[in-house]
């Protein structure tokens, strides 16, 4: 892949990132507001759990292109 085209997707990927964070402390503060309010969280929680999992995908696949990158400007030895 070209180091333009990769550079594209990292700049997605740290939106993807950056959008997952903004949700997950959405979802945190739902769960506070359901606990604060004395009702089962449960849903919530699990709901909160899936968010997690996705957001380990989109780092993950983000710190594969900032490694692509790297090894696209990186000299050859």
């Amino acid at each position: 892949m070209s180091l333009v085209k990769t550079l594209e997707y990292l700049s997605a990927a740290r939106q993807f990132v950056a959008d997952g964070e903004r949700e997950l402390a959405s979802q945190r503060e739902a769960v506070r507001r359901i606990e604060q309010k004395g009702e089962d969280p449960l849903q919530a929680i699990l709901i909160l759990g899936e968010i997690e999992e996705m957001q380990q995908v989109y780092v993950d696949h983000r710190d594969r292109l900032e490694q692509q990158v790297l090894d696209l400007v990186r000299p050859l030895d």
